[in-house]
């Protein structure tokens, strides 16, 4: 079996698990989120729990697996991925009831500490013997943001050729290139961290700049509180713990018209 099969197979047993232990609580919601929403969710489910006492239960994956484990088992309350591509997919299975848009992921260049390699731009990653780690472009959303942008610059297979690592959730980019097992990688600029890395602003006219919505499930037991939920997330109070974790929320000029 593959890494990525595997990895499929692994997520599957980790959502059936959570659902059924999402069924049997009272008062409890099961969440599919986009892995790079982690920090930011968290803190905002204990403050939903604290005002609502609904407890937030998360499976935390790339956007497109997620979306599998909601077409196969059917079960949850909420969707959030990290684009407005895999919710519209969503919409178009009939899994979604309502929708709000909450903030941007805006795409970045990562670097190790010092950047050794010398990325500077998009079209540095196609130069020979640069290693680049990049979302898989059948997996999170970061991993399609990342093809659509190379494919655009027409350098996506040159880039490939230097591809040393696909993932399956933005968080494992991060990793790679702390490691300094990859000389860059395409993330979400809110989860760039100073003290480990560098960063490589994109510039806007070359960048693919995601809004990152949350939907309620068609399947849910109790809408009501999906809907509060998602009303809570896209709220004034919701957004500022997004501030805090350095995204911009939705709406923005800077990144509308």
């Amino acid at each position: 079996m593959n890494r990525r099969a595997l990895s499929v197979v692994i997520g599957l047993i980790l959502v059936a698990s959570l659902a059924i232990s999402a069924c049997a609580a009272d008062d409890s919601l099961l969440v599919y989120c986009g892995a790079g929403l982690r920090e930011p969710m968290e803190e905002i489910a204990d403050l939903f729990e604290e005002q609502e006492g609904v407890e937030i239960q998360y499976n935390f994956g790339g956007s497109a697996q997620l979306l599998s484990q909601i077409e196969l088992y059917q079960t949850g309350d909420l969707y959030m991925p990290g684009g407005r591509p895999d919710i519209e997919s969503a919409i178009e299975k009939g899994f979604i009831n309502k929708t709000a848009n909450v903030v941007y992921h805006v795409p970045c260049l990562i670097t190790p500490k010092g950047n050794p390699a010398g990325v500077e731009t998009l079209e540095d990653l196609a130069e020979p013997g640069v290693r680049v780690a990049l979302g898989d472009p059948m997996g999170p959303a970061i991993g399609k943001i990342s093809k659509k942008m190379l494919e655009r610059l027409g350098i996506w297979d040159d880039v490939e050729t230097n591809v040393v690592a696909l993932s399956g959730t933005v968080n494992e980019l991060l990793v790679y290139v702390t490691m300094e097992q990859a000389d860059a990688a395409i993330v979400w600029e809110d989860l760039f961290d100073p003290e480990t890395m560098d960063k490589v602003d994109i510039p806007q006219e070359k960048n693919e700049i995601e809004i990152v919505p949350i939907g309620t499930l068609v399947f849910s037991e109790d809408r009501e509180s999906a809907e509060m939920f998602m009303n809570f997330v896209a709220s004034e109070e919701g957004k500022a713990v997004f501030v805090d974790h350095g995204f911009t929320t939705y709406p923005d000029p800077k990144y509308e018209g």
